[in-house]
């Protein structure tokens, strides 16, 4: 490590308290290491080896609430992933959390003098660490990220505004076709805001081997994220895009200790940049989906009739706003086999031969249920404005998107 001022105060801090020492900043990523005082363990050592804490690490870091302490704490040891105890010490400048400093206690030994110690050191390294950030910063970042939010929204005019600052800040070659992934977490009680925004961050990390090798733009904002990827010679086709978005996914749920799951939406490819708003919508409502059926990744191109439905307002799908048909099948059918004969019924366009070979019943038994259905749910299925009431109330149904 070079020998900044940052780097003299925690080797000083380490020799004073004969302790492996490290600064990480808000998201766990390493940024200042003392030498070894023989506590190390698997977890310094990777960080030390790989300039980087492991994911797990991360997460068990994350998970303590780290991000809103206000006075140096403990966080425990993880066995399984051969975890230390350490005493975490906010940095903070001006309120904000700068960084971490980290000490070992793989003993739980550390005394109160020496917690005095640690946060005297915190409050030395805050304006160091503080000038440093200012000195690094790239002026552009925070411009570009808010751009592409801004990229994503309803108004064509900020959009237009949007478009021009990415244009002025980064390279946009790349994205002559381009779609969105969206992920959305779900948190937990026991998950912070910070947590999950440190997860988002590190699932969509344009550096990561998922996004480095591919034009992408992202944000992160509150509980959900968006990569837009742009397409390189080709399209990025569906299969593509579906199994990026898992391992988006995946790379959230490494450091989420789980405290929260996160989905992901996939929507279609769009010509340009003007038009990836319309992929995110239909990544949004993809995520929607996937969460309903409890799936880790939902694609827009899968939705089929649910692609409108979902524009219904969560609030107002629940059973009673089925239409009056289907509530009469529903309170018709006892043991759910009317209900199911209907569902095959209409997947099969009406088709009475094939219907009774996807049932495995003979046509008189066929005809025998929906002469039945019909007489007790009063419908007519000969009608298409009924056939198409009923098939969209099973379509929800089948999704899990109503409410009981």
């Amino acid at each position: 490590m070079a020998q900044t001022p940052t780097q003299r105060v925690i080797d000083a801090l380490a020799e004073r308290l004969q302790r492996s020492v490290v600064i990480d900043d808000p998201n766990v990523r390493l940024l200042y290491a003392s030498q070894h005082y023989g506590d190390e363990d698997e977890v310094r050592t990777h960080a030390m080896l790989q300039r980087r804490a492991s994911s797990a690490a991360i997460g068990h870091v994350l998970a303590q609430g780290v991000s809103g302490w206000s006075a140096p704490g403990v966080i425990p040891p993880n066995d399984d992933i051969g975890m230390h105890a350490r005493v975490c010490c906010p940095i903070r400048w001006r309120g904000e959390l700068i960084g971490l400093l980290l000490v070992v206690d793989a003993e739980g030994t550390i005394t109160t003098s020496e917690l005095s110690t640690i946060a005297a050191a915190g409050a030395e390294l805050a304006p160091l660490l503080a000038a440093e950030r200012e000195s690094d910063a790239d002026p552009g970042s925070a411009a570009v990220q808010e751009a592409v939010g801004d990229l994503l929204g309803e108004s064509s005019l900020v959009r237009l505004a949007a478009l021009r600052t990415l244009a002025e800040r980064t390279d946009l070659r790349g994205f002559a076709r381009a779609r969105v992934v969206r992920l959305e977490v779900r948190p937990a009680e026991s998950a912070t805001d910070s947590h999950v925004a440190a997860a988002l961050r590190f699932g969509l990390d344009p550096g990561s081997p998922e996004l480095s090798r591919m034009p992408s733009l992202v944000s992160v904002q509150g509980h959900h994220g968006t990569a837009i990827v742009g397409a390189v010679g080709r399209s990025f086709s569906e299969e593509q895009a579906g199994a990026l978005a898992g391992r988006l996914v995946a790379r959230v749920h490494e450091v989420a200790a789980d405290r929260f799951e996160c989905v992901a939406g996939v929507g279609s490819e769009v010509d340009g940049l003007e038009r990836v708003w319309a992929s995110h919508n239909q990544a949004a409502l993809a995520c929607r989906s996937a969460a309903k059926q409890r799936q880790p990744v939902g694609s827009w191109a899968n939705l089929g009739p649910m692609a409108i439905l979902l524009h219904l307002p969560a609030e107002h799908l629940h059973l009673e706003a089925l239409p009056a048909e289907m509530q009469r099948v529903l309170a018709a059918d006892k043991d759910g086999r009317l209900l199911e004969t209907l569902r095959v019924f209409l997947e099969h366009a009406g088709s009475i031969p094939a219907t009774s070979e996807a049932l495995h019943v003979h046509r008189t038994t066929l005809y025998y249920r929906l002469d039945k259905l019909t007489e007790l749910a009063q419908i007519d299925l000969n009608d298409g404005d009924t056939r198409l009431s009923l098939h969209m109330s099973l379509k929800l149904l089948d999704d899990g998107a109503l409410r009981q």
